[in-house]
C-alpha cells in the first residue's frame, strides 16, 4: 500500500469539513457569473482563498487566471485543471442561488469546477511534505474563447513545467458520487468558420438582375449536411452545425451578401482535415451553380481531448480506492462537445475525469438555461483527484 494511500483518512476527514464551505463558493460563484477574459471578481476571490490558504501563486496568465503551487519535492509536478467563466445565457431555474446578472449563468457547472480546484488545494496544503509539486491552473474563458491558449501564451508552463496535467468536468448523465472515464478520446476537436457569401443586390420583383446570395446560402447549408451523412465513414464520428445565418434589411430586397456561421467536430485529426476540404469544395461548387461568389473563413479551434492510459489508468486506480470501484464508471462513448483543456493535453501527458452531477429530482443538461447540478459532486471530485495527484507524485507511471 502507497503512503498517498494511507493518507485517504486524512483526505476524507478535512474533505467533510471544508465541504460546506466549498459549496458556499460555488454558490457565490453562481449568483455572481462572469464571462470569458471579464472574470475579475471570480479571480479576486480566487486569490482571496488562496493566500486564506497560504498558498502561493502567480496571476494574470490569460488576463484573469491564476497558478498555484504546492510543494517543492524530488517527484513530479502533477498539475490540475479547473476552469471559471460563465456563459451568455439567461438563467431559468430558480434555485436559491439564481445567478443575479441577466443574460449571463453558470450554465456549464465552472462555479463548481473552481470549488473542486479550491477543495484540492485546501486538501493537499493541510497534508504536509509531498513527495512532488502541485500545480493548480485556475483558468478563464473555456467557453470557446481561448482561456487555455491564452494563458499558455503568457507564460504559463514557463512559469512551472508539469509532467502530468489532470482535467475533469461535471457531467449531468451520470449520479453524483460516481465518476465516468473514456479510454480513449473524451472530446471531440472543434473547429469554427464563417462562410461570406457576396451576390449582387436588387429588387425581389426581378430576381433575374440579382445574384441572390440567400439561396446560394440556403443550397449550401443542404450541402454541407451532406458532407458527414455521404462523406465521413459512418463510424468516424463528426458534427457540422450552422448556428447562425445573417442577411438582407428588407422582404422585398435581394441583398448584396450573406454570412454563414458553424463548427465542425469530430474525433479523429484525418476526418477533421477531411470536413475542411469538404467545405471548401461544397463553396466552390455552389458559388459557380448560382453566380456568387462564397468565401470559407477558418478559425483556430482545439484538438480532440485523448487520455493517455499511462495516465489515466493510476488515476482510476485511486479513484477506485477512495470512492469504490462500483461508483467508477467507465462510459460507453466519448463527448462531440470540446474542451479546451485539449490546449494543455497535447503537451503533455494527461487524463480527463467526468464527475458525476445528476440532480435526480432535475434532469438537465450542459448549457442550458436551466441547468443545475448535485453539489454532492464537490467532495467527491476533491478525495479522488487528491488522491490521484498524491500517487502520481509518488509513483509517476514510467
Amino acid at each position: 500500500m502507497s503512503h498517498a494511500t494511507n493518507l485517504v483518512p486524512e483526505i476524507d476527514a478535512i474533505t467533510a469539513e471544508i465541504t460546506e464551505e466549498l459549496i458556499g463558493i460555488r454558490r457565490w460563484m453562481h449568483q455572481n457569473p462572469e464571462l470569458g477574459f471579464e472574470e475579475v471578481k471570480t479571480s479576486a476571490m480566487i486569490r482571496e482563498e488562496l493566500e486564506k490558504a497560504g498558498v502561493s501563486f502567480t496571476a494574470g496568465y490569460g488576463e484573469t487566471g491564476i497558478c498555484a503551487t504546492i510543494g517543492d519535492g524530488s517527484g513530479p509536478v502533477i498539475a490540475l485543471r479547473g476552469d471559471f467563466d460563465a456563459l451568455p445565457i439567461h438563467e431559468t431555474g430558480t434555485p436559491d442561488y439564481v445567478s443575479t446578472v441577466p443574460g449571463k449563468m453558470h450554465a456549464c457547472g465552472h462555479d463548481a469546477h473552481t470549488a473542486i480546484l479550491l477543495g484540492v488545494v485546501r486538501v493537499l496544503s493541510r497534508l504536509g511534505a509531498l513527495p512532488g509539486r502541485a500545480m493548480f491552473i485556475f483558468q478563464p474563458a473555456e467557453e470557446g474563447l481561448g482561456g487555455a491558449r491564452a494563458m499558455l501564451k503568457d507564460g504559463l508552463f514557463e512559469h512551472c513545467d508539469p509532467d502530468i496535467v489532470l482535467g475533469y468536468h461535471n457531467w449531468p448523465l451520470i449520479p453524483a458520487g460516481t465518476i465516468g472515464w473514456h479510454p480513449q478520446t473524451a472530446f471531440a476537436s472543434t473547429d469554427p468558420f464563417d462562410i461570406e457569401i457576396r451576390g449582387k443586390s436588387g429588387h425581389g420583383a426581378h430576381p433575374h438582375l440579382a445574384r441572390d446570395p440567400i439561396v446560394a446560402g440556403a443550397a449550401l447549408v443542404s450541402g454541407l449536411q451532406t458532407i458527414v451523412s455521404r462523406q465521413v465513414a459512418p463510424l468516424s464520428a463528426a458534427v457540422l452545425s450552422i448556428g447562425r445565418i445573417e442577411g438582407g434589411t428588407a422582404r422585398n430586397q435581394i441583398p448584396d451578401t450573406l454570412r454563414l456561421e458553424g463548427t465542425t467536430r469530430s474525433q479523429d485529426p484525418a476526418v477533421r482535415d477531411q470536413i475542411r476540404a469538404a467545405i471548401e469544395t461544397q463553396c466552390a461548387g455552389v458559388a459557380a451553380q448560382f453566380g456568387v461568389e462564397i468565401t470559407p473563413i477558418f478559425h483556430t479551434g482545439v484538438p480532440a481531448v485523448v487520455n493517455d492510459r499511462t495516465i489515466l489508468d493510476p488515476v482510476l486506480d485511486a479513484t477506485r480506492k477512495i470512492i469504490g470501484a462500483e461508483n467508477v464508471i467507465e462510459l460507453p462513448e466519448g463527448s462531440m462537445g470540446s474542451e479546451d483543456f485539449a490546449e494543455f493535453s497535447s503537451r503533455k501527458p494527461a487524463a480527463h475525469l467526468r464527475i458525476g452531477s445528476r440532480l435526480e429530482h432535475h434532469r438537465t443538461m450542459l448549457h442550458r438555461s436551466d441547468f443545475d447540478l448535485d453539489e454532492a459532486c464537490i467532495p467527491t471530485a476533491v478525495r479522488a483527484l487528491s488522491l490521484a495527484m498524491l500517487e502520481l507524485m509518488a509513483a509517476p507511471p514510467k
